[in-house]
């Protein structure tokens, strides 16, 4: 059992992995360690209320003599502060500090002792992080590294003790040497990084020193659309060879890493060959499958390019279709396309702990209002979210005919396609509901549901529901996310025990972002949505842990670009279907306007250029 659930954790599979905890606890009601791996689930998922319930429940604490089960309690204490602010902040941090110096004081680990260190000082305790952080320095622990990664977080620890002791010329070498024991771990880094930056802010510390460690920068391109040649409207070789020493030049000045974009022909595989050169990491984001991408944006503009987007494809990291369409893509579909890539790049940065980089080959840009797609859609899209973009200027001159766009012919008259943020709700542990509680269940957990989605100040566009699951869709994904956090509140506030309902019963909502088609239902005779997106949506409802709000990579990335007050955590990459490929997931978290997590991501200093 132990292994199938280390298997399943490991892969993400959150949700598999807290069933079979529980399955096992069945059988083994006092196995500490399948209640502490439980706990984790949940803190991994997001669900941090419901961890820490079970925490509660569990009584993880009073395992004196494991380090892990007693320092969880710290670690999700601290996962709460960093998503609070003010009072609330202060209170959680000290508590978190507290129990992990318990921790240290129980088992001398040089975990909990660094972490109680810093959480002291972020809850203005500063003489006892002083303490803890010389105990990291100074404490007789074992300084042998079996592994890279090993010998790095005990360098790092270090570096953390000594800059909450004010010695920064020591930090500044020992977190040094600590990326040189594992220069590739860039995950690591990242986290390291990101606590740094937290704590210099409360030191009142300047950061720059740090900004040289940093990670590779992830980027989303783009760029106009072109064939070569002399003729007009099209790049003589000249000067695409110049735009190639450009877009090299900027890839090295600008520390590039992985890049997300689309693959049409000239700017896009010009800029995806040279990332490759250099090692960088390609993303390929498509809004239709591969050989409809290819018909529509690569092969009219010369079979040359037919040859080098096939090269690129087959060195490319990864290659997401976002749909099944087998139409030529829509103005719809390519911004579709542009907003998840742009959101990948952005989240792909914070992970990091680094800031993204838009690399946009275009003429210049004169309108006030943004275009309805294309390389300028994606430019304005972008600059309003105030991040960083470099522009190369295209070499050519630019003649009408060039669109990669085509509009989308009807399939069958009354149909429309429309973009939708989708959310699918079901009550996980229902049919453990007693028959003669059901109608009380109905009263006292659906009605509740069903009044928050009628206080949205967005509402749903379209609703539907059956026995103990509803069907939401919103015009926006922030609408969604909004209210998809309020559906959890209100159930999280519903005292199931005075209702004399199992305490299993849980709240699962899963989110889906894509294009549907929205027609009258032949059974019902009103307006529905169809597709496979629709079906996607609810797939993923099916492994989202009780408590959490799970969502796929179009939602959070399409999120990333238009609200800060949600943060996407990774899940994993799980299989919810087998007919379906499988899907990469994020836990949605809804953060105070002032929480503390959001001093962890560093704000950009940097402007526009153009070369």
């Amino acid at each position: 059992m132990r292994d199938r659930i280390i298997d399943r954790f490991n892969q993400g599979d959150l949700a598999r992995a807290y069933d079979l905890c529980q399955e096992g606890l069945l059988g083994q009601p006092d196995d500490y360690w399948l209640k502490h791996r439980a706990v984790l689930c949940l803190i991994r998922s997001g669900a941090l209320e419901r961890a820490a319930k079970a925490y509660q429940d569990y009584q993880l604490e009073t395992i004196r003599h494991d380090e892990d089960c007693l320092a969880v309690g710290a670690r999700l204490l601290k996962a709460l502060a960093l998503e609070s602010s003010g009072r609330a902040f202060a209170r959680l941090a000290l508590e978190s500090a507290e129990k992990y110096a318990d921790v240290h004081a129980r088992t001398g680990g040089h975990y909990p002792a660094v972490n109680a260190a810093s959480m002291y000082m972020l809850a203005g305790r500063s003489s006892d992080a002083e303490t803890y952080a010389r105990r990291v320095l100074y404490g007789d622990f074992d300084t042998v590294s079996d592994t890279p990664e090993q010998g790095y977080y005990r360098y790092a620890s270090q570096a953390e003790a000594y800059l909450l002791i004010g010695d920064l010329h020591s930090a500044r070498s020992t977190l040094r040497e600590a990326f040189r024991q594992d220069p590739a771990n860039y995950l690591a880094h990242a986290t390291t990084l990101r606590q740094l930056r937290l704590l210099v802010s409360v030191l009142g510390l300047d950061s720059e020193w740090l900004a040289p460690l940093e990670p590779p920068r992830p980027a989303h391109f783009a760029g106009h659309i072109f064939g070569v040649g002399e003729a007009a409207g099209l790049v003589e070789p000249r000067q695409e060879d110049r735009l190639r020493e450009t877009v090299d030049l900027l890839l090295a000045r600008h520390h590039v890493g992985p890049v997300y974009g689309a693959l049409a022909a000239g700017s896009d595989i010009v800029v995806a060959e040279a990332a490759l050169a250099r090692g960088c990491e390609l993303n390929l984001i498509l809004p239709v499958p591969v050989p409809v991408f290819l018909d529509a944006s690569v092969r009219p503009f010369g079979e040359a390019w037919v040859s080098r987007f096939e090269t690129c494809l087959r060195q490319a990291e990864k290659v997401v279709e976002l749909t099944t369409d087998r139409r030529i893509a829509s103005p719809e579909a390519l911004n579709f396309s542009s907003l998840v890539a742009m959101g990948m790049a952005r989240m792909r940065a914070n992970v990091l702990a680094t800031t993204p980089l838009q690399l946009l080959v275009a003429d210049d840009d004169q309108a006030e209002v943004a275009p309805a797609f294309g390389t300028h859609h994606d430019s304005h899209v972008w600059t309003a979210c105030g991040l960083d973009q470099v522009r190369v200027r295209y070499p050519g001159t630019r003649c009408a005919g060039t669109s990669q766009a085509k509009a989308g012919r009807v399939l069958e008259p009354g149909f429309r396609a429309v973009m939708r943020a989708m959310l699918f709700l079901d009550i996980a542990g229902s049919s453990s509901v007693p028959d003669d509680r059901v109608p009380h269940f109905v009263q006292s957990v659906l009605k509740p549901l069903a009044e928050c989605c009628d206080r949205l100040a967005a509402p749903a566009v379209h609703a539907d529901s059956w026995g103990d699951g509803m069907f939401l869709a919103f015009e926006t994904v922030e609408q969604a996310a909004i209210a998809a956090d309020a559906l959890r509140q209100v159930f999280a506030a519903i005292d199931l025990r005075a209702h004399d309902l199992p305490p299993s019963v849980g709240l699962r909502i899963a989110g889906h972002f894509g294009p549907v088609h929205v027609g009258e239902d032949p059974l019902q005779k009103r307006p529905s949505l169809f597709g496979g997106q629709v079906a996607v949506a609810a797939r993923i409802e099916a492994v989202t842990v009780p408590g959490s709000v799970f969502v796929s990579e179009a939602f959070a990335a399409a999120l990333a670009m238009s609200s800060t007050g949600f943060r996407s955590e990774y899940v994993g990459h799980i299989r919810i279907d087998a007919l379906m490929p499988e899907q990469r997931l994020y836990s949605l978290r809804a953060m105070a306007r002032d929480a503390v997590v959001g001093l962890q991501v560093r704000a950009s200093a940097r402007s526009a250029q153009a070369i």
